[in-house]
């Protein structure tokens, strides 16, 4: 019969501390104004990645980006692009570094 109370004690107090994180608004399907804000940072960094892309690399490097972005593997994007895997890379990482260079200014 002891086992049976501190079960049901056990179950209200998961229900209290449930209750009360939603009265804190510390639960996973509040979006408070700090969730929102990066919501909105993330959309910016997302629109101005997607600019740079579009206009500070090279046609290869856009290239070799989307085909990334779209699941290809080095492989997969040589073959398409007429190129070596190593080739491939190298433009990778020329993106890479160019977009790092733009978003750490």
């Amino acid at each position: 019969m002891a086992s049976n109370r501190e079960s049901d004690f056990a179950e209200v107090l998961v229900d209290r501390l449930m209750l009360e994180s939603f009265a804190n608004e510390s639960s996973a399907y509040y979006a408070g104004d700090a969730s929102r804000a990066k919501s909105s940072a993330l959309d910016q960094f997302r629109s101005k990645l997607k600019w740079h892309i579009g206009h500070s690399l090279s046609e290869r490097q856009k290239q070799v980006l989307h085909s990334y972005l779209a699941g290809k593997k080095e492989r997969e994007i040589a073959l398409d692009l007429g190129v070596t895997q190593q080739v491939v890379n190298i433009y990778k990482h020329r993106a890479i570094k160019k977009l790092r260079k733009i978003f750490s200014n």
